[in-house]
């Protein structure tokens, strides 16, 4: 008796194998597919966080007088009303010259309407562990602001939430416990800092 077996086409096992593998490296492929734009999306964040605190670090440089009307000016929470006086930077002719604070006035106002198109959060703060630890320049030589940009979830702030703080603010020592620095960023903080 001879019997000879043979096998004549695919089984439904291997069919549902393959299918099971294919299946699993398509979740792989999509899980990589997210993450790499998730990446791209951050470093487009980035990008255009750094060219605007650069855009207003170079108006800050240039007006350096009215360094604390752009500090407050940028710091306050909802978008102030338009200045009266706008200096030209909204077209108009100019017909007198802007003082140092009202320039100031109307470039801050210029930045803030335009980060709202990019759902931005700009803010200006004496930078920690860099000398700038009182509110008088003067009175210090390492004295320092830092621009904060932040985007998503995060503010443009330095304090003690990690949860939507940027930047870790400067503790002074208590009894039993050193003083720690600040100006370290949050790990789940979606913020750029730049010292000007």
């Amino acid at each position: 008796m001879n019997t000879k077996t043979t096998q004549a086409g695919i089984g439904l096992v291997e069919v549902m194998v393959a299918l099971l593998l294919l299946a699993v490296a398509m979740l792989g492929y999509s899980a990589l597919q997210g993450q790499a734009i998730k990446v791209t999306n951050e470093s487009f964040e980035r990008s255009q966080s750094l060219v605007m605190m650069r855009n207003i670090a170079e108006k800050i440089h240039a007006n350096p007088f009215a360094v604390t009307t752009y500090e407050t000016q940028l710091n306050v929470v909802t978008i102030p009303t338009k200045p009266g006086e706008m200096c030209g930077l909204d077209g108009t002719a100019v017909t007198a010259l802007c003082e140092a604070a009202e320039l100031a006035t109307a470039e801050s106002y210029k930045f803030r309407t335009e980060l709202q198109n990019y759902d931005f959060q700009i803010q200006m703060h004496p930078c920690p562990s860099t000398g700038g630890n009182g509110t008088d320049p003067t009175a210090n030589i390492m004295y320092s602001y830092c621009l904060i940009s932040a985007w998503g979830d995060t503010t443009a702030t330095i304090g003690s939430d990690d949860e939507t703080d940027c930047l870790t603010a400067q503790v002074a020592a208590a009894e039993g416990v050193a003083a720690q620095a600040g100006g370290n960023y949050y790990s789940a903080a979606t913020c750029m800092m730049m010292e000007i």
